[in-house]
């Protein structure tokens, strides 16, 4: 068993025990303070509406109680939602959008309860909207304050993070390069054991004595498939001590940003998936599709019609041209876009170029500012695309580059989508080398295994205002 130690500074004093305590106790002045926050923003927002709009206010303690069942709420969602769990990696992980989540929660919790009780009559819908104004705000800047507080104090020394033992077993090469990629949650690391695949009780039961020594709160462990028996056997020896056992499968580890743990009758299980497959995720993606392909196929029609009319006049042909490509789980749909060629044959694919000759004149305007994509808003309405997602290829263009890149088939596991991660990066128009494609296919997988509803606002957004995502359009 050989051994790495990579911070001994404070092995085996006295202060670990205080130094435990006192992150504990500041997870629980975080709580407190954004609690006691939005407690104080949401009373003060009742203050100033009654005060400016009706020249005083009711009864002020009732209110009090409203502005702290609000906080109180907040609060157990947050802790229930591991938000401060040691400050780790809950905290860190998409801290301000899941704190603004908890607080909507926590509104429709009390706005629920205040409904179905009736024990507030006077609770006006301005003071709600003036609640809403001031809570988010004050929520965002604290926790962003608390962030940068607990930065400085890693930075200056103040702050010793958790403690965490790290056990690699064989088949995991560079574990230091995986480590590094992986650490976000800040974790000290006390110590490196690399173990023999048929590692001794005697030798774990080492490993338990030093977790105890080096006051460490949880233990990585980095496996490969080959080794599930030694694994199994270190759990059981390391499951004596009140710490957290984590496993890491290193051939699972692209997946494992997509999974959760999930049931299978009574046992627990895994459960990978790709993209919003969870029903509420499914649901939200839906919803958010709809709200904006009729929003912006209601308010872009006059100059829709306008488009078809210039196309009509330029050329001979259609207006709309469709194309067979791949979608949701290698389903053929009929993708809609405006013709922007003299002609097309879908059976002799060809992608086009830079001032490729087939091109109209009406057609090289509407490639250059995305506009002959508007008619997939029908194609989004119907079901068969998303506004956010990879973009559709051509069964051809996929054929071509079938059996060169490993998991190009992944990007059909959600619906194509009108604008992507890929596009608005700068990387669309022609891919007529296997690089091209590659780089394309690692933006859209990256989409798939990070999606959430605020990813697609961000995309769509840069969709609309990125010069990078018009670039190579042609």
């Amino acid at each position: 068993m050989a051994e790495s130690i990579l911070s001994e500074a404070t092995v085996g004093t006295p202060q670990m025990a205080a130094e435990r305590d006192s992150r504990r106790a500041l997870c629980l002045a975080a709580a407190l303070a954004e609690m006691a926050v939005i407690a104080i923003s949401a009373y003060l927002a009742f203050v100033l509406y009654h005060l400016m709009v009706w020249g005083g206010f009711p009864d002020a303690r009732l209110y009090g109680w409203i502005c702290a069942g609000l906080a109180l709420i907040y609060g157990i969602i947050c802790l229930a939602d591991k938000q401060y769990d040691s400050l780790g990696a809950e905290w860190n992980h998409k801290a301000r959008v899941r704190g603004a989540v908890a607080l909507s929660l926590a509104f429709v919790f009390l706005l629920a309860f205040i409904f179905l009780t009736g024990a507030v009559t006077n609770y006006s819908r301005g003071t709600f909207l003036a609640q809403l104004a001031f809570t988010f705000p004050a929520q965002f800047i604290v926790r962003t304050l608390s962030q940068h507080a607990l930065k400085a104090a890693r930075k200056s020394g103040h702050w010793t993070s958790p403690g965490v033992l790290i056990l690699v077993f064989p088949g995991v090469e560079k574990p230091m390069r995986i480590l590094e990629s992986l650490s976000s949650r800040q974790d000290e690391i006390r110590r490196i054991y690399h173990l023999e695949r048929d590692a001794s009780a005697l030798e774990l039961r080492t490993i338990l004595r030093d977790s105890r020594t080096l006051h460490c709160e949880s233990v990585l462990l980095l496996f490969g498939s080959d080794s599930m028996d030694a694994v199994g056997r270190a759990v059981e020896i390391l499951s004596e001590m009140p710490i957290r056992v984590q496993l890491l499968p290193i051939s699972m580890l692209e997946f494992m940003r997509c999974s959760r743990i999930g049931f299978y009758g009574r046992a627990r299980v895994f459960e990978l998936a790709s993209g919003p497959n969870w029903i509420m995720d499914l649901l939200l993606k839906r919803s958010f599709d709809l709200t904006v392909a009729v929003a912006a196929g209601l308010l872009l029609l006059p100059m829709m019609l306008i488009v078809a009319a210039l196309i009509k006049l330029d050329s001979r042909g259609p207006v709309l041209f469709r194309q067979t490509r791949h979608g949701y789980n290698n389903k053929p749909i009929k993708v809609l876009k405006f013709r922007t060629m003299f002609s097309y044959e879908d059976r002799e694919f060809r992608q086009a170029t830079r001032d490729d000759p087939r091109v109209t004149r009406i057609g090289r305007i509407l490639r250059r500012t995305n506009i002959d994509e508007l008619p997939q808003l029908l194609n989004v309405i119907c079901g068969t695309m998303s506004i956010v997602g990879p973009r559709p290829h051509a069964i051809a263009h996929n054929e071509m580059y079938d059996g060169y890149i490993a998991r190009m088939s992944r990007r059909h596991n959600v619906k194509p989508g009108i604008t992507g991660w890929a596009q608005v990066n700068g990387l669309r128009g022609e891919t007529d080398t296997l690089e091209k494609m590659r780089g394309r296919v690692e933006y859209d997988l990256y989409y798939i295994d990070n999606w959430s509803l605020a990813f697609d606002f961000k995309i769509l957004l840069m969709t609309i205002f990125s010069k990078q995502s018009y670039a190579n359009a042609f």
